[in-house]
C-alpha cells in the first residue's frame, strides 16, 4: 500500500488525474516536469500494486478514495476555520406536511403515505398535481439514510423546490448546480462557503443528475462529492426525461456501487412509459411499482383541435385570446421559430415586449433567463402571451388558459398539455390548438419524422370530444416506444462513449478531464450537442455591449481568491448554450469561456441569439 500512500500525498494539492501539468521540480540534480516525476516514481509502481488487488477488492479502492475525499474536506474546514457537521436527515409526516404547505386532501394523503412502505428501489407514477416532489421524502421515513438527494431536471425546478423545502425544514437544505455561483456573487459569505455546498455536506441536497454522474464518472475532484453519496437516498424526478445515454450511465454506476454505497432510490414521473418501467424493473430488480396514474381517468383538463396549417398564420388568433384577458402559451419546436414569432408580434402587430408578451427559450444568457422566469412568475395572474420552446415542458410550474402549439412527439405533447388548466379537473371547451410543424432541416429538428407521424395520428383520433379522459392519452404515449426500441436507442447512444475506459478508470484513483468534449455531450439534457460560449461584444446590442466589453477587460492577475470567484461568476452568467455546429462559422477567442463572434447573429435580452434577417 506504500505506492498508494505516495500517490495520495502527491495529489493532496491537485485533482486525482493522471494529467498533472507542466510544473517542474528538481530531482537528482536535473529538472523534470511534475508529470514526468510522477510517471518515473509512482505511476508504474502504483498501477502494478493496484492491479494485483483490484479484481478482488474493488470496495477497498473506493474506500481509500472516499477516505481521501473526507480528508480533503477536513483540510478545507481547517483552512477556512469552519466546522461542518454531517447531520442525518430526520423525516416525519409532520415535516412532509409542512412541505406541502396547503390543506391536505385526506384521500390523497393516504395514498401518499404508502410511499413509506416501498422497498429500497422503487418507482412512482402519479398524475400531474398529485404532489410527487412535495411528498417524496415519505419514501425514506423508516429507512436508514445519511443524506437525501433530490435529482431534479431543471434549474427552475431546483430553485422552486429549494424555497419550499427550506421553509419547511429545521435542518440545513442546500442546492447546487453549475450556475449557482452566479446567484451568490454579491453575497461574500455564501460564495466563500460554496465549496461545502457543491460537495453536498448538507443533510438535504437539491441538484441535477449530472452532478451524480460527474462524481461517479470520476470527473475532477470527484472524491469529495462521491463520498457524500454513501448510504444516501436518491429521488430521481421526471426520470422519463433522461436521454438514452444518461439512463445507461445511471444504470451502470448505480449497479456498480449499489452494494458498497447502499443506495435507496425512488424513480418518479407523471408519464412513465411501459418500456421504461420494464427497463427499470429488470435492471434494479424492482417488484413494487406505485401507480396512481388512475387519477388521469377522472381528469380532462384539455381539449384540442388539430389545424393542418402552420402556427405563424394564426398570430391574430393568438393576439385575440390575450385581448379577451387570457394567459396564452405558444410553443414552437425551435428557437428560430420562437424568435420569428416574437419579432412578428413586436414589429408587425406593435405588441410591447415585456408587457404584453415575452419570448422564453434556452439560447439565452443565464442572467437573462432568470429575469424572464421571474417575469413569467410575477405575471401569472395577468393576461399575456408567452412564446416558448421545449423548455416550458418541465421548467414552468405555471397554468395557462389556452395553448397554441406545434405538433411534437406524443410524450412532449403530454408535458405541454400539463401547462394548460393545470389545477383544474375538467373542461368542456377547446383550450389547445395543435399546428402542423415547420420542419426546415430534418437532421437538426428535435423530433423525427416517425415520431411526428405517430403523434399526428393519435392527435387526430383523440381530437375534441373523442378524448374522454387523460388516461387515454397516457396509454397512447405508453405505446409510442416499445421496449426493443428503447434498448436500440440505448445501444446506439452507447457508441458515442467508451464504457471500457471507465471500467478501467474505476480500478484506479485517476479522475477524468471535465473539459473533454465527450463529457460535455453526455451530460446535456435536451440538446445532445451544445456548448457554452460568451457572445463577443460586437454581436451584442447596447447597453449590454458596453457592460461585457468592460467585464472582459478586467485583469485576473492581481485578484484575491474571492475576487476571482466573483469575476468568474459574472462571466459565467453571460454564457449561452449553442449547438456545436454553430462554431464552424464562428471566430473564437479562448478565455474562461470561448468568446465567440458570429457574422450574422446578434445577441439581445429579448431574443437571445437571433439572425439579423428576422
Amino acid at each position: 500500500m506504500d505506492s498508494i500512500l505516495k500517490f495520495l500525498i502527491l495529489k493532496h494539492h491537485s485533482s486525482l488525474s493522471d494529467v498533472i501539468g507542466e510544473k517542474t521540480i528538481e530531482y537528482r540534480g536535473k529538472k523534470y516536469s511534475l508529470k514526468n516525476v510522477f510517471n518515473i516514481l509512482f505511476k508504474d509502481e502504483m498501477n502494478s500494486s493496484l492491479s494485483k488487488i483490484v479484481d478482488n477488492q474493488f470496495n477497498l479502492i473506493i474506500d481509500l478514495v472516499d477516505v481521501f475525499g473526507l480528508f480533503k474536506i477536513a483540510d478545507v474546514c481547517s483552512a477556512k476555520g469552519k466546522e461542518v457537521k454531517l447531520k442525518r436527515p430526520v423525516i416525519t409526516e409532520d415535516f412532509v406536511k409542512r412541505i406541502v404547505a396547503k390543506k391536505l386532501d385526506e384521500v390523497r394523503w393516504n395514498e401518499q403515505k404508502t410511499l413509506a412502505l416501498l422497498p429500497n428501489f422503487s418507482m412512482l407514477r402519479a398524475y400531474t398535481g398529485w404532489g410527487k416532489t412535495d411528498v417524496s421524502l415519505l419514501f425514506f421515513k423508516d429507512k436508514d439514510i445519511s443524506k437525501v438527494f433530490y435529482l431534479l431536471p431543471t434549474i427552475t425546478a431546483i430553485n422552486n423546490f429549494f424555497e419550499k423545502l427550506r421553509k419547511a425544514s429545521n435542518e440545513e437544505v442546500a442546492k447546487y448546480f453549475y450556475f449557482l455561483d452566479t446567484e451568490l456573487k454579491e453575497d461574500h459569505e455564501k460564495l466563500s462557503n460554496l465549496y461545502f455546498v457543491e460537495n453536498f455536506t448538507a443533510p438535504y441536497n437539491i441538484t441535477t443528475i449530472d452532478q451524480f454522474l460527474l462524481a461517479f464518472l470520476q470527473v475532477g475532484k470527484y472524491y469529495t462529492k462521491r463520498v457524500m453519496f454513501r448510504n444516501s437516498g436518491l429521488i430521481i424526478d421526471e426520470v422519463h426525461l433522461l436521454n438514452p445515454l444518461m439512463l445507461d450511465l445511471l444504470t451502470f454506476f448505480v449497479k456498480k456501487y449499489a452494494t458498497a454505497y447502499n443506495f435507496k432510490i425512488l424513480f418518479m414521473s407523471a408519464t412513465l412509459p411501459s418500456a421504461l418501467v420494464k427497463y427499470l424493473c429488470e435492471n434494479f430488480k424492482i417488484n413494487r411499482f406505485l401507480d396512481y396514474s388512475k387519477g388521469y381517468e377522472e381528469k380532462r383538463r384539455v381539449l384540442w383541435e388539430y389545424i393542418d396549417d402552420q402556427i405563424e398564420n394564426y398570430v391574430e388568433s393568438i393576439i385575440k385570446e390575450r385581448q379577451k384577458g387570457k394567459k396564452v402559451l405558444v410553443i414552437v419546436n425551435t428557437v428560430e421559430d420562437a424568435n420569428k414569432l416574437g419579432k412578428k408580434l413586436e414589429n408587425d402587430y406593435k405588441l410591447s415586449y415585456g408587457e404584453e408578451f415575452i419570448v422564453f427559450h434556452a439560447r439565452s444568457m443565464y442572467k437573462d433567463r432568470i429575469k424572464k422566469e421571474k417575469w413569467l412568475k410575477n405575471n401569472q395572474e395577468k393576461p399575456h402571451i408567452a412564446i416558448t420552446t421545449q423548455v416550458c415542458e418541465v421548467s414552468l410550474d405555471l397554468s395557462y388558459d389556452i395553448m397554441f402549439t406545434e405538433l411534437a412527439s406524443l410524450p412532449a405533447l403530454v408535458q405541454r398539455f400539463g401547462r394548460v388548466n393545470r389545477y383544474g379537473d375538467k373542461t368542456k371547451n377547446i383550450n389547445a390548438y395543435i399546428f402542423k410543424p415547420h420542419v426546415k432541416n430534418p437532421q437538426s429538428y428535435p423530433y423525427s419524422e416517425t415520431e411526428l407521424k405517430i403523434s399526428e395520428k393519435i392527435v387526430r383520433e383523440l381530437e375534441g370530444e373523442n378524448l374522454h379522459n387523460e388516461k387515454q392519452l397516457i396509454e397512447q404515449a405508453d405505446l409510442s416506444l416499445s421496449y426493443e426500441e428503447l434498448l436500440n436507442e440505448i445501444a446506439l447512444a452507447k457508441r458515442s462513449i467508451n464504457m471500457k475506459y471507465w471500467e478501467e478508470l474505476l480500478k484506479f484513483f485517476y479522475s477524468f478531464d471535465v473539459n473533454n468534449e465527450k463529457i460535455s455531450r453526455v451530460l446535456n439534457y435536451r440538446e445532445s450537442f451544445t456548448t457554452l460560449v460568451i457572445p463577443h461584444p460586437d454581436c451584442m446590442e447596447e447597453p449590454m455591449k458596453v457592460y461585457v466589453t468592460e467585464l472582459l477587460r478586467k485583469d485576473f492577475s492581481y485578484k484575491s481568491f474571492d475576487e476571482k470567484s466573483k469575476l468568474i461568476a459574472e462571466l459565467k452568467e453571460l454564457a449561452v448554450p449553442i449547438p456545436f455546429w454553430w462554431l464552424k462559422n464562428a471566430k473564437i477567442e479562448e478565455s474562461v469561456f470561448p468568446i465567440t463572434y458570429f457574422k450574422d447573429i446578434i445577441y439581445s435580452f429579448k431574443y437571445g441569439f437571433y439572425i439579423e434577417a428576422y
